[in-house]
């Protein structure tokens, strides 16, 4: 128990760290203060560019996989599952991108960080989750469709790969998550106010 609960508090603090701002402050930009008011890549490609855009989705994504390699070293040592353990790890980093103890318990929403996590833990699943993202943005021109369209079915593509019921868990109850810190974007897609990639400055 003691290693779940380390394993915990070490995935959640890891996946706190705000990469759009590392990024951002150097250059004397708050993304939770500027264009969608959003601390990840997404808004972070608006202000400063496609390029610091990608380095801060890769900053966000690694720190899932970070975590997940501890937990990965650790399991052996606990008497429960590597897929719970695992599962509990990518969980927390996740939780911790959305409700970062370094901003006050706000943060992101979650996307890339669901990516570096699944990406180890179920790679056929999130390849897949990431062309229905591709096809969701290239459709509709909105990053949030691209989102929510893929965490919406990738529980549905771990279950159809076949991959453990403690990831298809982590996956649904992630997928919940990452819909609330969308709502906003959902209320703007109803009232057909929300920002189009497409017409937006990627700088």
């Amino acid at each position: 128990m003691v290693y779940l609960i380390f394993i915990s508090i070490i995935s959640y603090i890891l996946g706190s760290i705000p990469f759009a701002l590392v990024v951002c402050l150097p250059f004397g930009v708050d993304p939770r203060k500027e264009g969608s008011k959003n601390p990840g890549a997404t808004n972070v490609a608006r202000l400063l560019g496609k390029k610091w855009g990608f380095i801060t989705f890769l900053g966000d994504a690694s720190k899932g996989v970070l975590a997940l390699l501890i937990a990965s070293f650790l399991s052996s040592k606990t008497p429960y599952s590597q897929e719970l353990i695992l599962s509990l790890a990518g969980f927390f980093a996740v939780l911790g991108h959305l409700f970062s103890v370094f901003l006050g318990f706000k943060g992101g929403k979650g996307v890339a960080t669901t990516i570096g996590v699944f990406l180890f833990l179920a790679p056929k699943a999130i390849l897949v989750s990431l062309l229905t993202f591709l096809a969701g943005v290239a459709l509709t021109g909105f990053v949030s469709v691209g989102s929510l369209l893929a965490t919406f079915f990738l529980p549905i593509n771990l279950f159809i790969f076949n991959y453990s019921t403690e990831y298809i868990i982590c996956a649904t109850f992630l997928g919940i998550l990452i819909w609330y810190k969308h709502k906003e974007n959902i209320k703007r897609l109803l009232r057909g106010e929300e920002k189009s990639w497409k017409k937006e400055p990627h700088g």
